[in-house]
């Protein structure tokens, strides 16, 4: 987490953030996310995951600088497209469960899961772990909320806490329907610390930490609700599964896949469509247990 002369590492910001608005902002997680609507693999994961999205929510406006040990800062794009594709872009719960799932992706003695969501990461299978353990686990008095960190999600460039972009690509990043952006600053940033200059961050200090916008922003109807995930093929391919196959396939995944191509126009891998289908079973099942839910 090294910055240069005149720079601000995001690593500091974020500490200072969490340190101040942990509590708080769970608080908020708890009223916004402890009502039976709750969607645990289509929101942001656990309370702490809530308070690191409120934090990169402040960023959006800032400029962000990617620095090297020799000092040389370069200033990145941290959205472009509308929002299309992110710089702190997120995969969800149920992503990042399957991920940590795969012995392939969460490398031997979990290397990817540690380096990208920290030792607080923690896989939550939104497929099998209900409502009622997600508010079990966290709503409560305020000595829950001092509890020890967790993250149920995974970033998709950007080391947690250390704000540095890996020196190498996950094996998650792929298949993303923008094929340039997080690739590229993958491929051209890795090993590089995020920071902000020293006037930005004196504004960000005052504007987040001393007037507490960020809170104001949430007071009332809680807005802070990311869509969470990679902008992906997926995405576009689950409801043209449903369609096809609304009791699930029993053909190879080879003609699952050409006949779903042929209706979308894409091109994907075997291994997008299989992560496709395990979240649109995922969902079904969730479907089937909750029904009768009051």
């Amino acid at each position: 987490m090294f910055s240069p002369t005149n720079y601000v590492s995001l690593a500091e910001l974020w500490k200072e953030f969490f340190q101040k608005f942990r509590a708080p902002l769970a608080r908020i997680a708890f009223e916004k996310y402890g009502g039976d609507d709750f969607a645990l693999g289509d929101k942001f994961g656990s309370p702490d995951d809530f308070c690191e999205d409120a934090f990169l929510s402040t960023l959006t406006e800032v400029p962000v600088f990617a620095t090297d040990s020799d000092g040389q800062v370069m200033r990145l794009e941290v959205e472009l497209g509308g929002g299309r594709s992110k710089l702190f872009q997120k995969m969800s719960a149920f992503e990042s469960f399957s991920a940590a799932s795969n012995p392939k992706e969460a490398g031997e003695g979990n290397y990817w899961l540690r380096k990208f969501g920290s030792d607080d990461f923690v896989p939550w299978d939104a497929s099998t772990q209900t409502i009622a353990d997600w508010k079990a686990k966290n709503l409560g008095s305020d000595e829950q909320i001092d509890s020890p960190v967790r993250f149920h999600t995974l970033p998709f460039v950007f080391e947690r806490g250390r704000y540095v972009i890996a020196d190498e690509a996950p094996p998650w990043l792929f298949d993303v329907l923008d094929e340039h952006f997080l690739p590229d600053v993958a491929e051209h940033f890795g090993g590089r610390s995020l920071c902000m200059d020293i006037p930005s961050a004196k504004a960000w200090r005052f504007n987040v930490m001393q007037k507490q916008s960020v809170l104001r922003n949430l007071e009332g109807e809680v807005s802070l609700n990311p869509k969470r995930g990679r902008p992906s093929k997926k995405e576009r391919i689950k409801p043209i599964y449903r369609a096809l196959y609304p009791e699930g396939h029993r053909e190879s995944l080879k003609k699952v896949r050409n006949l779903i191509e042929t209706h979308s126009g894409l091109e994907f891998s075997e291994k997008t469509l299989s992560r496709a289908i395990s979240e649109v079973k995922g969902e079904r099942d969730n479907k089937t247990k909750y029904s009768g839910q009051k």
